[in-house]
């Protein structure tokens, strides 16, 4: 079924070209790379992109994102499928690769690495053709230089393009087993974390490992939302409600650094700083805000107030993430950063138009996460399930107030708020809550974080509604 519903998801992409680009960027000497991300570039438009990676010569994205496909086998009456795309902001032109989802490049740029439908295969291209189908039994992977490592069965493997070699064999113990257990590897791919998370506990058994030798190194961060590597070296980033600590290959801290209770933060270009930014709203893209840099020295950017799966190109010279254009759609937008910007600050056009989407109809709840529905309310199934990348932002559906916000059991980390009239809308399965209970929040502000705690297999949120107490489709409010 699955097959003709792939078929049927290249045909209508096919037939629909992309809208032209005007105005694309070009390599101008005289536009020096700056602090001010405020030029908008015109791209071809890329709706409910959730994934991004950028080239290492920041001219190229690599996209995942969702579209629809009519099925009746599902609850919902639609499959949201994930498919891979990559846009060359040269040339505007976007190459379809079918379903896909993450994407990697190699530090040439030379190759690109994704997984296939259904993710059988890691498959690695060269921009041409398929150069390998690997056979991961985890779903997390780096690449270090042009060589690709990752885990399969009991031994971590690296493939090159001349050839594919054993690293080491593990020890039973040491093998993380998917889906229980989630790995990260460190940003040169020499270290690498593993989390085993318990239904029945808050707190997950954490350990680090060398790629080319040693045992799973227990560590212990009490109190810890979620760890997450430095994009370039092996500096683990570790994140606690109101704080952020970086610690070095040993596990040490070497800087210990205060946040606000709802803060977010996300890496700079190529991972050489640390910003932290205040909470984003539903409908973004409609003005800029002075983001602070807090690693390693201080300093402010000036950047547009995107949602999702923001970040820079490597070399600074680009800012993406996406816009709200329904309550449960988006669209990719592209910003050139620079030293001394021309004219008007450009904020994502069409603002009303947007805004006036999230409330028509008679629905007000907004998707909490940049993601597809991986699962629809069915019976024995009291919510939506939307997947989403691990230490991503969780929102508020709605505006209300928080009534619920910490751990249970089988749920793990939860928040719940309540809104206008007698509806409840609670998040399941965080990292951790970034609200108390009693908080006042608006409609897309960030109240937690994407993680794998309680019963789950993956990193999602199970999004649960109810009025008056009685469990009602989230997707209907």
């Amino acid at each position: 079924m699955r097959g003709i519903l792939g078929l049927a998801l290249a045909l209508s992409l096919a037939v629909v070209p992309a809208p032209a680009a005007a105005a694309l960027p070009t390599e101008d000497a005289s536009r020096a790379i700056g602090p001010s991300c405020v030029e908008r570039v015109a791209i071809p438009t890329l709706d409910n992109v959730f994934d991004i990676e950028w080239s290492p010569d920041g001219w190229r994205l690599a996209v995942v994102r969702y579209v629809r496909v009519a099925s009746g086998e599902h609850a919902g009456g639609y499959l949201e499928l994930e498919v891979l795309e990559t846009l060359d902001l040269r040339t505007g032109q976007v190459r379809f690769f079918g379903e896909g989802t993450r994407p990697a490049w190699s530090a040439s740029g030379r190759y690109m690495s994704y997984w296939g439908f259904e993710a059988d295969y890691l498959k690695v291209d060269d921009g041409e053709k398929t150069l390998a189908d690997l056979t991961p039994t985890n779903p997390e992977y780096r690449w270090s230089g042009d060589s690709l490592v990752y885990f399969e069965r009991s031994t971590i493997r690296e493939w090159s393009v001349d050839e594919l070699r054993t690293v080491r064999k593990l020890d039973f113990a040491d093998i993380p087993h998917h889906p229980a257990d989630q790995v990260h590897w460190s940003g040169d791919g020499s270290r690498y974390t593993v989390t085993r998370y318990d239904a029945e506990r808050p707190e997950p058994e954490r350990f680090v490992a060398y790629t080319e030798a040693g045992s799973l190194e227990a560590v212990s961060f009490p109190g810890a939302m979620h760890t997450e590597w430095r994009p370039s070296g092996a500096q683990l980033l570790v994140r606690y409600p109101t704080r952020l600590e970086l610690r070095d290959q040993a596990g040490a801290p070497e800087t210990t650094i205060p946040i606000a209770a709802g803060a977010m933060h996300q890496w700079g270009p190529d991972g050489k700083t640390l910003l932290v930014r205040g909470p984003a709203t539903a409908a973004g893209g409609d003005a800029f805000e002075e983001v602070q840099v807090v690693w390693p020295s201080a300093g402010t950017l000036t950047l547009p107030n995107l949602l999702g799966p923001r970040s820079f190109s490597p070399d600074g010279r680009f800012y993406s993430g996406t816009v709200r254009t329904g309550r449960h759609q988006s669209r990719l937008e592209v910003y050139r950063c620079v030293l001394l910007p021309r004219g008007e600050r450009e904020p994502v056009p069409d603002l009303a138009a947007r805004a006036a989407r999230l409330d028509e109809g008679t629905g007000r709840l907004v998707r909490p996460v940049q993601g597809p529905i991986s699962q629809f309310m069915e019976r024995g199934h009291t919510g939506i399930d939307v997947a989403a990348a691990f230490g991503s932002e969780v929102v508020a559906a709605d505006d209300g107030v928080v009534r619920a916000a910490g751990w249970i059991a089988n749920g793990g980390y939860r928040v719940c708020v309540g809104h206008a009239a007698g509806l409840e809308t609670c998040y399941f399965h965080t990292a951790g809550p970034l609200v108390r209970a009693g908080e006042r929040v608006r409609r897309g502000q960030p109240i937690a974080l994407v993680g794998m705690s309680g019963l789950t297999r993956g990193p999602h949120v199970h999004w649960e509604a109810r009025f008056l107490g009685r469990i009602v489709d989230p997707l209907l409010r």
